[in-house]
């Protein structure tokens, strides 16, 4: 019957089928919808966030970088003033102790490469001595060139301050005769005053930072893919992703910033740090104030200003459409995904339902071959079950109850690796389910049962592949119990290797083991003994007592006997009353010789029959050997000479081969 013919036939679960899989349909692409869309906002906030520490820790970096650029500077150009040559010059205005100023001062801008300039001024604005920095070379104004900076607004500012006071310029371009240097140089001055007591001459010194080493540090603490901003107070663009809108308040400009983001600029200007987001996008800012490391040196003034006054702002802008968000449109490569998911979900659970809608199928046409089945099983001298592919047991003949103790009602339904069958592998691996994959007969006299009162059963079974054309639909199990047959096996192995009477290893042991040990003796270079042993005065025992008595007596002396060596010698009886002991390992004849006076001493004890007591010796014969210096069957004849020497020598003593 073909698939189509099956599902005509059972058109009522096929109806069934399609209904359950539009409900499941809609209810799992519901549901991928929105774990997909609870996914991408997830996702897009926690973006977002890393998004903000990283770009927070930027501008924090860039803002500490750009304070501590200002510390050098700030301590240098107050050490500038103290210096000889300078209180020197500022008393005689002599042209000796200019020259001797020039000369410290050129040391000095050799010395610092982030120093463009470094100036001495006159209370009246004009310049003294001024040494330049030029590619990397130290150059001395002549006196002809010097210029008057009296109109200048560093000049005017600093002019005012007490002695020892330190003013900080604002950032911005170097101006020569009244016109901004090209290309630019910017630029940030630090000024201060000193007066010469006994002539009232004063004077200040100037020293001009490069701002280019500020900007480069802003520039490559801000490395990113966004845009970054470094601002002065007035929301002019010192540094930004437009260099043309830059420097706008050297030339007349409004400020470019506030002009272009008047709501971020507000909140920028109005708070030390922070973030916000506007229909722009995203700002993160943070607030530098160069003045306040320097403010622990002596008298920070910066004119009429303070040290919170002067600042500058780091700012990082990420626009709108660069925001993690969670628009499909936006991310075609999510889009193609969801599509392709909600595809993948529908494929797979038609296919999953289709799957149980069959295997509903193959249960119910299990079931009505297993009602045929039990008519013909419930007669079989053999136990019979029943599985399906997925373990389950649908099946028991009265003679499986029987065997395993199982009711069938316990058994049906549950899977039978839970229940009766024990292997070491796991269900996987079971031999017996495994004839449904290979579609071949299984058959084993090894296989374990269990039954309800958990005693194992060893079982001969055969296990047959159930299937029709659409394949394995799970497995028929006959089987006997093997219990009866496999305890007359382990007896009859038992009794080849075991003397029946005491219960100790035989001839056969005794031969196995001597070999074994002859060779290990070879290769480890190590001594063996070996000790034949014959009871004396036993034929008096059975004379007086009977042959009952004397296998008593036999049975505790060999139980006597194995207490007087180690677990890894042997202690063979040979037949009668003789015994053999084969001691594996032994230092030399002393300790054959040890082992053999505490077997007299324990054999001498008497022995408590049912009769009465009786009392036996045993003549032992000892030989030792080394390696392969003898064979198996020497060392017996030598052990067996040497039993008779003993018994010649007067019986219950022991006799040393050699």
């Amino acid at each position: 019957m073909t698939l189509l013919e099956n599902m005509a036939g059972s058109g009522r679960h096929f109806r069934k089928f399609l209904r359950s899989v539009l409900v499941l349909g809609i209810t799992v692409v519901l549901v991928f919808t929105g774990i997909v869309f609870g996914t991408l906002e997830y996702r897009a906030g926690q973006e977002l966030e890393v998004l903000k520490a990283r770009e927070r820790a930027r501008v924090q970096l860039t803002s500490w970088l750009l304070t501590q650029a200002f510390d050098h500077a700030a301590s240098d150009v107050q050490a500038f003033v103290r210096m000889p040559s300078t209180l020197a010059y500022n008393q005689s205005r002599s042209l000796e102790d200019r020259q001797l100023l020039t000369q410290d001062f050129g040391v000095q801008l050799a010395q610092k490469p982030t120093y463009s300039q470094l100036r001495f001024i006159g209370i009246d604005g004009s310049e003294k001595v001024r040494l330049d920095r030029l590619f990397g070379r130290v150059l001395v104004t002549p006196e002809r060139q010097l210029q008057s900076k009296a109109g200048r607004y560093y000049f005017t500012d600093s002019r005012s301050l007490s002695d020892g006071e330190l003013y900080v310029s604002p950032l911005d371009l170097n101006v020569e005769n009244g016109v901004v240097d090209a290309p630019y140089l910017p630029t940030v001055r630090f000024a201060v005053p000193l007066t010469d007591q006994p002539s009232g001459r004063r004077g200040l010194v100037v020293l001009n930072v490069g701002g280019e080493l500020l900007l480069d540090t802003f520039r490559f603490s801000m490395t990113t893919q966004h845009q970054a901003f470094l601002l002065n107070s007035e929301g002019y663009i010192l540094h930004g992703p437009d260099r043309g809108r830059a420097w706008g308040f050297m030339f007349g400009l409004p400020p470019a910033f506030a002009s272009d983001y008047p709501e971020a600029w507000a909140q920028v200007q109005a708070s030390d740090s922070g973030e916000l987001l506007t229909e722009d996008g995203l700002f993160l800012y943070e607030t530098v104030y160069p003045l306040e490391r320097i403010a622990a040196l002596p008298a920070v003034d910066a004119g009429t200003a303070t040290a919170d006054s002067y600042f500058w702002k780091t700012v990082t802008f990420v626009p709108r459409e660069h925001l993690p968000g969670t628009d499909f449109y936006r991310q075609p490569g999510v889009m193609g995904g969801y599509l392709a998911g909600v595809v993948l979900l529908l494929a797979l659970l038609i296919y999953f339902r289709f799957s149980h809608f069959r295997r509903q199928q193959l249960r119910r046409e299990i079931v009505q071959q297993a009602r045929r089945f039990r008519d013909i099983s419930s007669v079989l001298g053999e136990g019979l079950i029943v599985m399906d592919r997925a373990g389950l047991v649908t099946y028991v003949n009265p003679e499986a109850e029987r065997i395993l103790g199982w009711p069938r009602e316990e058994l049906e339904n549950r899977k039978g690796h839970q229940v009766f069958h024990v292997h070491e592998e796991d269900e996987s691996q079971c031999p017996i389910l495994l004839a449904m994959t290979t579609q071949t007969v299984y058959r084993s006299k090894t296989e374990v049962f269990r039954r309800k009162d958990g005693v194992p059963v060893p079982v001969s079974l055969n296990a047959a592949p159930l299937s029709d054309d659409a394949g394995a639909e799970g497995v028929v199990i006959s089987f006997q119990d093997f219990s009866e047959i496999k305890n007359y096996q382990d007896e009859i192995q038992r009794l080849a290797y075991q003397d029946t009477l005491t219960g100790l290893p035989n001839r056969r042991v005794l031969d196995e083991r001597l070999a074994l040990a002859l060779g290990m003796s070879d290769r480890h270079d190590r001594c063996l003994a070996l000790m034949f042993l014959d009871l004396d005065h036993f034929k008096a025992v059975n004379d007086t007592y009977g042959h009952d008595a004397g296998d008593q007596l036999l049975k505790e002396i060999a139980r006597r006997i194995s207490t007087c060596v180690r677990k890894t010698d042997t202690v063979v009886r040979m037949g009668g009353d003789e015994f053999i002991i084969l001691l594996q390992e032994v230092a030399g004849p002393e300790s054959a010789e040890r082992v053999a006076a505490k077997i007299l001493e324990v054999v001498a004890e008497p022995v408590v029959l049912t009769e009465g007591k009786a009392r036996v010796g045993v003549s032992i014969g000892i030989a030792i050997a080394e390696g392969q210096t003898v064979t198996p069957e020497q060392l017996m004849e030598q052990a067996d000479s040497a039993m008779y020497e003993a018994k010649r020598a007067g019986k219950n003593q022991y006799y040393v081969w050699g």
